[in-house]
């Protein structure tokens, strides 16, 4: 009864709640601009959100920004803001702060049953008193706090957006050590030299569809410093580090997951 009193209380308290990021939001473009009917929600973690606009999203115009201290808060419940003052793109960071103890008061009902007996001049007697009343706990909740960000943009120059491209928008310009067919059990790609970059498109269908199509970009990075983007399966950008590891695996290092991929050469 306690968990489920905690459980309608928080339920409660979460639908009523005022989105902070909505609340915290600040213009920074110079004019307001026309709703939109879609934006695309980018979320990462544990980085600096300015960052990674600088790397991936430096080509759109920032409309305005929000920033706050506070409970998790689902980017994807911004949309609708998001629509409404003509973002196309809204991306999220959110790096862990602390965690608060609060309390929820519960009220449960109760009840006490007392035997009795006795004797009285006619014999034993024997019977039960019940009273009824309610109890009050207060139930400890514990809060993990996020310090979050948000940038609005929109693509004002039009531009193609990377997770769009595909292997038409990148001349190979000549021959490079990676260069080739790489794969491991998900993806087989197409690797090659464009420009000062290094880019992989996929070869073939993924086994999951939604990951990706033939000729469409799937990483891109600087051969020198390794510095580079990778394309999540939702088609996300992540920052990456990419290059060869001591096995000859050319492996990706996601810098905001905590996460590894690495592909053999074929």
């Amino acid at each position: 009864m306690k968990k489920l009193l905690m459980l309608l209380v928080l339920a409660s308290v979460t639908a009523c709640a005022t989105l902070e990021h909505q609340q915290s939001y600040r213009q920074v473009a110079p004019t307001k601009y026309p709703q939109t009917a879609k934006v695309m929600v980018f979320e990462y973690r544990n980085v600096n959100i300015r960052e990674i606009y600088e790397l991936l999203y430096s080509d759109y115009l920032v409309v305005g920004r929000s920033e706050f201290s506070g409970a998790y808060e689902n980017p994807a419940r911004s949309v609708e803001f998001a629509k409404s003052i003509g973002a196309e793109i809204f991306i999220a960071a959110s790096q862990f702060k602390d965690t608060q103890v609060s309390f929820v008061q519960s009220i449960t009902p109760y009840s006490d049953t007392t035997f009795i007996s006795g004797y009285t001049g006619t014999g034993s007697f024997y019977g039960t008193a019940t009273s009824y009343g309610t109890r009050t706990t207060m139930i400890p909740v514990h809060i993990d706090r996020y310090d979050q960000s948000g940038l609005y943009l929109r693509n004002v120059d039009h531009v193609l957006p990377l997770w769009k491209r595909k292997i038409a928008d990148y001349k190979e310009t000549g021959a490079a050590p990676l260069s080739g067919t790489w794969y491991n059990e998900n993806y087989e790609l197409k690797l090659y030299k464009s420009g000062t970059q290094m880019v992989a498109f996929f070869r073939q269908s993924p086994g999951n569809r939604d990951a990706g199509q033939p000729d469409e970009i799937k990483m891109l990075f600087n051969p020198d410093t390794g510095v580079g983007i990778y394309l999540m399966m939702d088609r996300t950008p992540q920052p990456a580090r990419i290059g060869l590891n001591k096995f000859g695996f050319l492996e990706v290092d996601l810098v905001s997951q905590n996460d590894t991929y690495s592909f053999a050469r074929r």
